[in-house]
């Protein structure tokens, strides 16, 4: 994760929020007497938030770890469409 200064995030604003778009990388802005805030691209936080749903739920959480054993494994099987 890159690391700017606040007075650097706000000096390059625009720049920074370009690069967190194009690398979908967050990027964390240190505050010196505040904590310290992530800038995250729109869709990969809504990826998260989906994920943090999806897992929430036990019972779901099981059924997609499982599935992705399975993926690991190799234990696939092929559909034509």
């Amino acid at each position: 994760m890159h690391t700017l200064t606040f007075t650097e995030a706000r000096n390059h604003f625009a720049d920074t929020m370009q690069r967190v778009s194009d690398n979908a990388e967050p990027v964390r802005i240190l505050r010196r007497d505040a904590p310290d805030v992530v800038m995250i691209d729109a869709e990969e936080y809504d990826a998260m938030i989906e994920t943090l749903y999806l897992f929430s739920n036990p019972a779901n959480a099981a059924h997609l770890n499982a599935s992705l054993d399975e993926l690991d494994k190799g234990d696939l099987v092929e559909i034509d469409v």
